[in-house]
């Protein structure tokens, strides 16, 4: 019995055991202390045996400790008188959001359904998408609607209603009173995201001069390992050249922890880009283009190009260059800024051949005549060099441009040394005329390593004289005019006038002289005189068909047959390949015409080049966009000459900022928001050209045209403008649109 109780008692005590380990509140314990003691061993494994790793580790992911690059502001481009001609601005993109309960149940959930229809009366959608289409116009009332909708019924959480908007216009829309209905607290149903855009206020008159800034793409990272991500650099123009000023001094940053989450601390502060004034007149840019665009359209042109400089500082006033685009249509987003590209001057180079003879013989008598056979004896008969006479004055060389006449005086001139003459013209620095901060600016090219030994060698010599062989840019060449403009003096072209740093001017460029002497001023006081003769000869002028005008002119026409690029096939190594060569095409040709207006006191010279025109005609095409231009600055009082002609009782000087200053996001808001152009069935307005019905008699609407565009067309109706307020586009006219007219009418155009 004592075993059997002692075996009893043991299995108790096992059962008790059992039960006491597997109790319920044991377990719970036990699992309990276990977990604690895992806590706290990984903890201390954590924070003391591991620390340095994962101190390490946390420091790269929040990258507190990291150095991070701060993008500078961009600086702007201002025109001479402050205008904006390309400014970095932030632009905001709008969306409403269908997520917020009051919004959808204010556009579309809680309305009524009027007159027992199906449909749901959707009034504030109706007033929202108004007030849309009237303020930003690239979709319709409806088309905003329908969009609206659509990305309603896809459950999407929003839909961009804007996008490029300035601060102020989303604070306008912000605040519009469909969205003040949405209101819940703070909420309005409606957001933003920011983002910054290089815009370029006039950009078809200015593109190829300004260029272009872009946000560092992966080629220019690679090329360049100075930029960076999200910085803006040039990559043409103006934006290129002038790309370290423009772009400013990077500033640096970290990421710092703070109470409640993470900031960023300035290190170093970033250093804003310099804003750079310009030389470029936006009106006479305007003026420019629009008469260069007309012509080169109406001659089925290659291409042309305008400059107008200001003859006593050498101030580039205006440069335009027209090129067709992939569509054959003529646009100002040229592929090359032709106005610093070198090309065979033609005719207009025989100024300068003049200018050189004059300066080396002073004795000569331009009004004495010559017998110019022979021009140049060592030619002989390799080939005929043409002449309009063989009896002729110097004077009348330049008036008829005459080929033989002037290569007569140059080879007499420099007798038994004609490698003077060639050293006279790299003499006049005219290779020193083309150093502009703009890429793609070409030197002139001046052959002074010509043999002249054999019969080819002195045609080429006499090719330099009258205009082929050597080649310059429209720049270089309309710099010698403006030197004779200018008694002499050689002026270096200037299109950047000034740095502003922080709305205050840091660097003043001041206008440059070349060359004191290029000339005598009684040399320079001759030549003038030809070349007004060139204009004003009805009989023997090269340029008499813009003779008849309200401003004397002075210049000189240039013809020169054109060249095209050809493929020319050739044997290397037994194989057939290709390669480009220019070649002449008769039939074609390049005209220009450069001078300076007006006659009695040269205020600006100007040079006109058009590329293979249907008219060959000099003077009547290129010197027709010329006088085109000094006449339409005349009529705008721009001219320090007697004014004749008058327009009305007001003045015509077309309305300038005072002074320069930096253009802030108002400026902006100003040129992005003007009045929606209010055209009738008399006008219509396409690109720069103007097309009005003759028949028209009544006055049309042009609130919302450019000043340019308003005042050519209604000038063109015999109408008296007058202009007022401050430039840019017009925000009312004194007749009302539609009412009767007659020639010689005034009407008042506000500017605003």
């Amino acid at each position: 019995m004592s075993k059997e109780k002692t075996k009893k008692k043991r299995g108790e005590k096992v059962v008790g055991l059992i039960r006491a380990v597997f109790n319920p509140y044991n377990i719970v314990m036990f699992i309990a202390v276990a977990i604690s003691v895992s806590i706290f061993s990984n903890a201390f494994r954590v924070s003391v045996i591991e620390a340095p790793y994962w101190n390490a580790r946390a420091d790269s992911m929040l990258r507190l400790d990291t150095i991070m690059t701060s993008v500078p502001q961009r600086g702007d481009i201002l025109a001479r008188d402050g205008m904006p001609m390309a400014q970095t601005v932030a632009l905001y993109t709008a969306f409403v959001d269908f997520s917020a309960p009051r919004v959808d149940e204010k556009i579309y959930t809680n309305i009524t359904y009027p007159r027992g229809s199906s449909e749901r009366d959707t009034l504030y959608l109706d007033h929202l998408c108004e007030y849309l289409a009237k303020n930003y116009p690239v979709k319709t009332k409806q088309e905003y609607a329908d969009y609206i909708t659509s990305r309603r019924k896809k459950k999407s959480n929003s839909c961009v209603l804007v996008e490029g908007m300035t601060n102020n216009q989303f604070e306008e829309l912000k605040n519009f009173w469909v969205f003040d209905e949405c209101r819940d607290g703070f909420r309005t149903g409606l957001t933003r995201i920011r983002s910054y855009k290089r815009y370029y206020p006039y950009d078809s008159l200015t593109s190829i001069v300004l260029g272009r800034a872009v946000l560092a793409t992966k080629e220019m990272l690679e090329k360049d390992t100075s930029y960076h991500r999200n910085e803006w650099h040039g990559t043409s123009g103006l934006e290129y050249g002038l790309d370290k000023e423009l772009f400013g001094i990077p500033g640096k940053t970290r990421r710092r922890q703070e109470a409640w989450g993470f900031g960023t601390e300035v290190i170093e502060p970033s250093i804003p880009g310099k804003d750079v004034v310009t030389t470029i007149d936006i009106t006479i840019q305007e003026i420019a283009a629009r008469n260069l665009i007309k012509e080169v359209a109406a001659q089925r042109a290659e291409y042309g190009t305008a400059i107008v400089m200001d003859v006593a500082t050498g101030e580039i006033r205006a440069m335009i260059n027209v090129d067709k685009d992939k569509n054959s249509k003529y646009t100002f987003k040229t592929r090359h800024n032709y106005a610093t590209r070198i090309v065979e001057p033609g005719s207009v180079i025989k100024t300068l051949s003049m200018m050189l003879a004059l300066n080396r013989n002073p004795h000569i008598d331009v009004h004495r005549k010559f017998n110019s056979q022979g021009a140049v004896p060592e030619v002989g008969s390799y080939k005929k060099i043409d002449c309009y006479q063989q009896v002729i004055t110097p004077h009348q060389v330049i008036v008829r441009s005459d080929n033989r006449g002037i290569c007569k005086i140059v080879s007499d001139t420099y007798r038994d040394n004609y490698r003077q003459f060639i050293y006279d013209i790299i003499n006049t620095k005219i290779e020193e005329t083309c150093n502009l901060p703009m890429p793609g600016t070409m030197r002139p090219s001046i052959h002074d390593s010509i043999a002249l030994k054999t019969q080819a060698d002195y045609y080429s010599f006499a090719q330099m004289i009258f205009g082929y062989h050597n080649r310059y840019s429209p720049l270089s060449t309309l710099s010698i005019y403006n030197a004779i403009a200018n008694d002499g003096r050689l002026m270096k072209p200037q299109i950047v006038k000034a740095y502003m740093h922080n709305g205050q001017v840091d660097t003043v460029f001041s206008p440059q002289c070349l060359n004191e002497n290029l000339c005598s001023p009684d040399v320079a006081r001759k030549l003038r005189a030809m070349m007004y003769d060139v204009v004003n000869n009805d009989t023997i002028g090269t340029a008499r068909r813009i003779s008849k005008g309200r401003v004397k002119l002075a210049g000189k026409t240039g013809t020169v047959t054109a060249q095209r690029e050809i493929m020319i096939p050739y044997m290397k190594n037994d194989t057939l390949k290709y390669k480009f060569k220019e070649k002449y095409v008769e039939n074609e040709r390049r005209i220009v015409f450069a001078g300076f207006f007006p006659y009695e006191k040269p205020q600006y010279s100007c040079i006109v080049l058009i590329d293979k025109p249907r008219d060959h005609s000099a003077g009547g095409v290129a010197g027709g966009v010329f006088k085109a231009i000094a006449e339409e600055m005349y009529s705008r009082n721009m001219l320090d000459c007697d004014v004749q002609y008058k327009t009305g009782n007001g003045d015509k000087n077309p309305p300038r900022n005072s002074s320069v200053s930096q253009c802030d996001e108002m400026v902006y808001d100003y040129l992005q928001q003007y009045p929606t152009v209010d055209t009738t069935k008399q006008v219509k307005v396409v690109a720069t050209d103007v097309e009005i019905d003759a028949d028209s008699l009544s006055m049309p609407s042009v609130v919302g045209m450019t000043a340019a565009d308003a005042l050519y067309l209604l000038e063109s109706m015999g109408l008296n403008v007058n202009l007022t307020g401050n430039a840019g586009r017009v925000a009312a006219q004194s007749l009302r649109a539609g009412s009767q007219l007659s020639q010689g009418m005034d009407v008042t155009l506000k500017l605003k």
